[in-house]
């Protein structure tokens, strides 16, 4: 394989202008303009006040010694100091109505208006069409940038519903039913408690001082994500375990929210919402995990998701196992209309969350470093695969987490899955159509996603560890059990292992008893949901809310390589490193060994990480001390 040579953003950029493609032409010319009579749904946000002492309070609630360290806000504390005031939001709301608009719902900053095609068309001056998308579903978005009238510009109000933007992916893939499982073979599946004895996690067994056992018991995770699970599947996954029959607990239950509507059953999300549920229920089955369905993962439904579980403020960590390329809300790729401020509304949502201390997780997706197609793609010509990060696990406000293959002890008697090593070596795709547009995108690659964003600049906690950007948010942060296809990329840079013998899976329950069964499962929707279990417990240690994660994680970071790094004594090693790996752009050493692109910090020591070494490890899988 020839060497790849690094991509110029700018240049990327430059070609796109110079090409002068229209947002129209980005729309597949086969799209009817929608009937008048139709009708959508949109929002329109306000704009936070006192941005300043908004990102000074974020700092100070993680500095240790600061007046305000981990004292979070309440939803109205935020709306009374950072909110728009109830003035802008009646004069946006008039203006809506006398265009014939309803509002339907409110936020502390964000409208839910509905209407007809009609009144959208005349009061934006847009002219909405219908593409079709893949299910039978489809998107109304407009051939042109939408003109606001001059209330909403002067309260600078944005608009999030009609941009030509594919809706976001899960980061999960689910494959045969058949695999040996890891205990009786060198390679194979993963239970959640074969992972929790390879982490280090704690022992199920308090200590003799009276500790509680650590479960994450008061603790409440959220999962958003797009359908819904069968109900049988936890209980199918844990009874197999026997998990209740070893530790005298009930199985966890899994609670749901329906949001706009909610999602199905058996939809193109399920399989993903199980999975999640059932990791971060296996890593902390003490937590209450509560599911927020959405109809899909479009961005008005990821918002609405978001803005639900900030505003209840009853979680307090969440994940989300799904991503899109952030190249594809830039101008470039929209005929020159920028939607990144999307992206900046959902940070600043995130934004409230840390303030209110909760913690945001999600994967890093599931297309190596190259997760974008380049801009012809969405200009229906021919395109390959591009170096770009995914968002939600781009943003600042949100720990990103990619991972690689883990690889552990098996003897073929015991349930032994005590921790080996650990390899990263993306997989070689043939081209296809991502988005399900019509064109294929050659040189793709599966596995976990990294690198550097064009959207959000350097947060102050990457400062302490050389991420290879003085300047851009670099991705991910940490890294777990990820998985492979079965046919990793041998070539020059795998070369001291056999990165197909590596590849490695979790099992997934899934519609048992339902004509479904124990799936493997691969991806970064596997290491996401892997890693909320274990700050689960986390935050049942600390007695409280953690907020933004990442300066903790880079913190101590920072000081296993001042420890000396992959040779840091023992009590030191934090962080698995030094784990060889390639995502199709990045290698293993890219920046370094201490952060690189495709497991961050590493991999972790559970408790060494978060402090919970008073706690004997978990040990053998099946067993008091892990069930």
């Amino acid at each position: 394989m020839k060497k790849m040579h690094p991509i110029s953003w700018a240049a990327l950029a430059v070609a796109a202008t110079m090409a002068s493609p229209s947002l129209a032409e980005s729309i597949p010319p086969d799209a009817a303009l929608a009937s008048l009579s139709k009708p959508v749904d949109f929002r329109v946000v306000l704009p936070l006040r006192n941005k300043a002492e908004l990102e000074r309070l974020l700092e100070a609630q993680q500095t240790k010694g600061a007046t305000e360290y981990m004292k979070w806000l309440t939803p109205a504390q935020f709306a009374a100091k950072f909110g728009p005031t109830p003035q802008s939001i009646a004069k946006v709301q008039a203006a809506l109505r006398a265009g014939g608009l309803q509002i339907t719902g409110t936020s502390s900053r964000t409208l839910q208006v509905a209407g007809t095609v009609g009144r959208v068309n005349a009061m934006f001056g847009a002219q909405l069409r219908s593409v079709a998308l893949a299910g039978g579903h489809e998107r109304i978005a407009a051939n042109h940038e939408l003109v606001l009238p001059t209330a909403l510009q002067q309260e600078g109000a944005k608009i999030v519903g009609f941009a030509n933007i594919p809706p976001r992916h899960t980061m999960s893939t689910k494959l045969d039913k058949v695999e040996p499982e890891n205990r009786s073979s060198a390679v194979g599946v993963y239970w959640f408690d074969d992972l929790k004895q390879a982490y280090d996690y704690p022992s199920y067994v308090p200590p003799a001082d009276g500790s509680p056992v650590l479960d994450g018991t008061g603790v409440r995770a959220a999962v958003l994500m797009a359908d819904l699970i069968f109900p049988n599947d936890v209980p199918a996954l844990f009874a197999h375990e026997n998990f209740t029959a070893i530790s005298g607990a009930p199985v966890p239950v899994v609670n749901t929210v329906l949001i706009d509507g909610g999602g199905v059953y058996n939809g193109y999300g399920s399989f993903e919402a199980s999975l999640d549920v059932q990791q971060i229920a296996g890593g902390a089955p003490g937590a209450k995990v509560t599911l927020f369905s959405i109809p899909d993962l479009s961005d008005v439904h990821i918002m609405d998701g978001y803005s639900a579980i900030v505003e209840s403020n009853k979680y307090d960590i969440v994940n989300s196992s799904f991503g899109g390329c952030e190249l594809g809300y830039t101008a470039a790729y929209n005929g020159g209309v920028d939607y990144t401020y999307i992206l900046q509304i959902e940070h600043e949502i995130y934004q409230q969350g840390n303030l209110q201390g909760i913690t945001f997780v999600a994967s890093s997706g599931d297309q190596g470093g190259v997760s974008c197609p380049s801009v012809n793609y969405f200009y229906g010509k021919p395109s390959k695969f591009v170096k770009s990060v995914e968002s939600p696990s781009s943003d600042p406000a949100v720990t990103g987490v990619g991972g690689g293959n883990l690889v552990t002890k098996s003897d073929g008697v015991t349930l032994d899955s005590a921790y080996v090593r650990e390899s990263a070596f993306g997989d070689q795709q043939p081209p296809y159509d991502i988005y399900g547009f019509g064109t294929t995108v050659s040189g793709g690659y599966w596995g976990p996603g990294g690198g550097v964003s064009v959207v959000f600049p350097q947060p102050s906690y990457q400062a302490v560890v050389k991420t290879g950007s003085t300047k851009f948010r670099t991705v991910p942060d940490v890294g777990m059990q990820v998985g492979g296809l079965g046919f990793s990329y041998a070539g020059a840079y795998c070369q001291a292992l056999s990165c197909s013998l590596d590849d490695s899976s979790v099992r997934t329950a899934y519609a048992v008893g339902l004509g479904g069964g124990f799936y493997r499962t691969i991806g970064t929707s596997v290491s996401s949901p892997e890693f909320v279990g274990a700050v689960a417990l986390f935050i049942q240690k600390s007695g409280f809310r953690r907020g933004n994660l990442n300066s903790y994680l880079y913190s101590i970071g920072a000081a296993q390589t001042k420890a000396g790094g992959v040779n840091a004594p023992a009590a030191s090693q934090y962080y698995h490193r030094n784990i060889p790996g390639y995502d199709g752009f990045y290698k293993d050493t890219q920046p370094s060994q201490n952060y690189n692109y495709i497991n961050g910090n590493g991999t972790p020591n559970v408790r060494k990480l978060f402090g919970m070494t008073a706690y004997a490890p978990a040990g053998l899988p099946q067993t008091p001390s892990n069930p």
